[in-house]
């Protein structure tokens, strides 16, 4: 029994934070991303003449570089934290901050896609 709620305390505090940071920080990768155009325009210019030129390959590309983007980002502050408190590991704190701070990132794709269509 207290294997199991070991199990469902770790879900709660460290895993189901993680999940979401990782499905936030997936998400702002999608192409109606205000910032998938000009990302995707910066890595043609580089990209012109490799085999990564290739159209499918490039559209997941600019989406990986836009989702690690978003998440490293959005791991500063809660690193800040975990520096300013001498934390050895992430709390649920840290993990909440970081969680947030993603979520702040991909505001600007959240307020787009609920927006009404004019």
């Amino acid at each position: 029994m207290e294997a199991r709620q070991g199990y469902s305390q770790r879900l709660l505090r460290r895993d189901l934070p993680l999940a979401g940071v990782l499905g936030v920080s997936g998400l702002n990768g999608v192409d109606i991303s205000p910032v998938f155009d000009s990302v995707s325009y910066y890595l043609a210019s580089f990209a012109r003449g490799s085999p990564l030129f290739d159209a499918d390959l490039f559209y997941y590309l600019t989406w990986l570089s836009i989702s690690l983007m978003t998440l490293m980002l959005g791991g500063i502050p809660a690193a800040i934290y975990e520096r300013a408190r001498r934390l050895q590991h992430s709390t649920p704190a840290s993990l909440a901050i970081w969680l947030l701070a993603t979520v702040l990132l991909t505001l600007p794709l959240l307020l787009r896609v609920l927006a009404p269509e004019e």
